[in-house]
């Protein structure tokens, strides 16, 4: 099972990295917020995950590329639904997980649908399969509002990756957002709750 990849990247196309590491280039599928991120002789080192797709009677695989350990397991589950395949999940995250995982968990359907290759009953779909789920790991996103949401959803994350646990930085999140209003970005979201932590 390869994890994750580090190397210095070569080239950036329109759904994926080249990637130089040692004597290989590897080719990484990559979401379209991520790709945005990265430039041409930037090193990267990014978590992976790794699909065998047959394609006729040979066996293609794909790597997929994250900038976070929590990306790639949101892209776990939300191919996990039935009907959404590895190439049309890279496809469809046009817009950072922690939005998406907000718009999940509000049960937002349209929201979704503006979402590359993601119809109104892939929506549905999506919604129901997940939304109880990611509802536990957003708990104010349903009461939210849309701007609200998406920067205490991307405070959670960050508080996440910083080694706080889903349920701890989710209530750090609201927590701050509560306290600063719905005007605040992510970034002040995350100092307060820092400090918030910190009482």
């Amino acid at each position: 099972m390869i994890d994750r990849v580090d190397g210095v990247i070569e080239a950036v196309g329109e759904d994926h990295i080249l990637l130089r590491t040692g004597p290989l280039v590897l080719r990484l599928l990559a979401p379209a917020y991520f790709l945005r991120k990265v430039r041409s002789g930037q090193g990267l080192e990014a978590p992976v995950y790794l699909h065998l797709q047959m394609e006729g009677n040979r066996v293609v695989p794909l790597l997929v590329a994250f900038p976070s350990l929590e990306d790639r397991s949101f892209f776990e589950r939300f191919i996990s639904v039935s009907g959404v395949g590895v190439r049309g999940a890279v496809k469809a995250l046009a817009r950072p997980a922690s939005e998406i995982a907000t718009t999940i968990a509000r049960g937002d359907v349209k929201g979704l649908t503006v979402l590359p290759g993601i119809g109104r009953a892939r929506a549905k779909t999506i919604v129901a399969k997940l939304q109880d789920g990611l509802a536990q790991e957003y708990p104010f996103a349903a009461a939210a509002s849309g701007g609200e949401a998406t920067a205490a959803a991307e405070a959670a994350s960050v508080l996440r990756q910083l080694g706080l646990d889903s349920s701890t930085a989710s209530d750090l999140a609201r927590r701050a957002c509560e306290e600063l209003g719905p005007e605040a970005e992510s970034g002040e979201l995350v100092k307060l709750a820092m400090r918030l932590r910190g009482t």
